[in-house]
């Protein structure tokens, strides 16, 4: 029961960066298509909801928000 305990709150912190990551994503998609690509931005509750259900249309702004963090780190680490 306590290993399952420990699991909990790394769910919630997985789940919020994953929400992080697909708003940064889908705000960085929809600038660069100049509005073209119109990816949903949910609240937190709804984007968790709609995720249980269908792994759809999630990839790509997830994708996208995750090279723009790593591109972060990286110039970060260049430029220090």
């Amino acid at each position: 029961m306590s290993i399952l305990l420990e699991f909990i709150p790394n769910f919630f912190i997985a789940l919020a960066f994953d929400f992080i990551l697909y708003i940064t994503g889908a705000c960085i998609l929809r600038l660069a298509s100049f509005g073209f690509l119109k990816y949903q931005l949910h609240s937190y509750s709804k984007f968790k909801e709609q995720k249980g259900k269908s792994h759809q249309g999630y990839f790509l702004p997830y994708l996208v928000g995750v090279l723009f963090y790593i591109l972060i780190v990286i110039s970060i680490a260049w430029f220090n």
